[in-house]
C-alpha cells in the first residue's frame, strides 16, 4: 500500500471514529431530554393527582373562618358590585368569551371575588358585553382558589369605564380600581348563580392520565431513539469491517 493509500485509510478512519463519537453524543443528550420530559410529565401527573385529592377532601367553611385553604368549600352571602370585570381569552367549547369577575360585599364589609362563570364575547371586541347583576345573592356555596398568573407579553391596560376587561387578576390593581381591598381567594360558586353565565370550571384542566399518556409517549420516542442510533452505529461498523 502506497503512502497516499495509507493516509486516505486513516483519514476515513478518522472521520467514522469522529461520526462515532458524534453519533454517540448526540443520542446520550437527545435520549436525557426525552426521558427528562417523561419524567417532568409523570411529576405533573402527581401534582395533578393532589390538587384533585385536596379538592376532593375540602371541608364547607364560613366566610368569617381565617384558616381556608385551597378548594375549601366557603359559603357566601352579600351585596354584588354593580362594577364587574371581564377576564378576556376564555374559551368554551370552541367560543371565545369572558369569565364575569365580581366583588361580593359580605355582611362584615369584608370583599371578595367571586367569579360568576363564563360570558360569550360578541362578534365585535370594542363593544363589551353587559350584564344586569342583582343587588344582593343568597347563601351560596364557593370553592376558594387562587389561580396562577398568565405569563404577559405586555402591560395590561385598563379602560377607565365598567366593565373593565382584564388579562389576568392583579389584585392590586382590582383594589385600586375597587377602592378598597380585596381577598386574595378567588370563589367559584358549586352552583350556577345567574342562568346566563356557564360554570366551566374545573380544578385541574388536563387530568393526571393525560400527563402519564404523554410520559409514555417521552419515553417511547427515547427508547427509539436509542434503537435507531445503534442500528445507524452498527451499520458504520459494519462497513469499516468489509473495507478493513
Amino acid at each position: 500500500m502506497s503512502d497516499l493509500q495509507c493516509r486516505y485509510s486513516n483519514s476515513k478512519d478518522r472521520q467514522r471514529n469522529l461520526f462515532k463519537w458524534i453519533l454517540t453524543l448526540q443520542a446520550v443528550l437527545i435520549c436525557s431530554l426525552l426521558i427528562f420530559l417523561g419524567n417532568w410529565q409523570l411529576q405533573r401527573a402527581a401534582e395533578k393527582e393532589q390538587l384533585l385529592l385536596q379538592f376532593s377532601h375540602g371541608e364547607t367553611k364560613q366566610a368569617n373562618n381565617t384558616y381556608i385553604r385551597l378548594f375549601d368549600k366557603v359559603e357566601l352571602n352579600g351585596t354584588l358590585s354593580k362594577r364587574y370585570f371581564l377576564l378576556d381569552n376564555r374559551t368554551w367549547q370552541g367560543q371565545v368569551g369572558y369569565e364575569v369577575i365580581v366583588a361580593l360585599i359580605g355582611n362584615n364589609k369584608k370583599t371578595r371575588l367571586i367569579s360568576l362563570g363564563w360570558l360569550a364575547a360578541g362578534d365585535d371586541r370594542r363593544t363589551l358585553p353587559a350584564l344586569s347583576l342583582p343587588n344582593a345573592i343568597p347563601s351560596i356555596i364557593a370553592y376558594a382558589d387562587k389561580p396562577s398568573a398568565p405569563l404577559l407579553l405586555g402591560e395590561d391596560h385598563w379602560s377607565q369605564g365598567w366593565p373593565k376587561r382584564i388579562q389576568h387578576l392583579d389584585l392590586n390593581k382590582i383594589s385600586a380600581a375597587l377602592n378598597t381591598p380585596v381577598s386574595a381567594w378567588l370563589y367559584r360558586p358549586t352552583k350556577q348563580v345567574l342562568p346566563e353565565l356557564t360554570l366551566t370550571w374545573e380544578p385541574v384542566v388536563l387530568p393526571p392520565q393525560r400527563h402519564t399518556g404523554y410520559a409514555v409517549q417521552w419515553y417511547g420516542l427515547a427508547a427509539a431513539w436509542l434503537i435507531c442510533s445503534a442500528v445507524l452505529a452498527k451499520k458504520v461498523l459494519t462497513n469499516k469491517e468489509n473495507m478493513a
